[in-house]
């Protein structure tokens, strides 16, 4: 796709999901609905076709969560475009993962992130704390 339709360009969004997994991703997005029933959320598997959607989108988000996946530097790229980009650069970022990895946590504050939650082990803390972020930013 090397370009997003009228209509796509125009979709005005609160929360940008960007999460590979399916599982996760669902789990995230039941806990932003929880905290934000209206909110117009849209989620990507792939964060290149995030990256475009963002660039060619008319309005950007209130709220970026991006799991950081593997391997990490896409992620770290997402952040990285984002905080190089004329008008992205506020655009809050919180990353979600579950690694463990201290040099993920630095390198996303590095880059710009506003937040990093490291995954809980229970659905109900990591549903608690995104619910939390969104109810921040959104």
């Amino acid at each position: 796709m090397s370009s997003l339709a009228s209509s796509d360009r125009a979709l005005e969004v609160d929360v940008l999901v960007i999460d590979d997994t399916d599982a996760t991703a669902d789990l995230t997005l039941l806990a932003v609905r929880s905290a934000a029933p209206d909110a117009k959320i849209v989620r990507f598997h792939d964060a290149t076709k995030a990256l475009r959607f963002l660039f060619l989108a008319e309005s950007h988000p209130k709220l970026v969560l991006l799991e950081l996946g593997r391997p990490i530097h896409r992620g770290l790229h997402v952040i990285e475009r984002l905080r190089s980009s004329p008008g992205m650069g506020a655009i809050p970022v919180i990353v979600l993962t579950a690694t463990r990895d201290q040099s993920a946590v630095d390198a996303s504050h590095a880059l710009g992130a506003n937040g990093f939650i490291t995954k809980p082990d229970t659905r109900e803390d990591y549903c608690s704390q995104v619910k939390a972020i969104v109810e921040r930013w959104v």
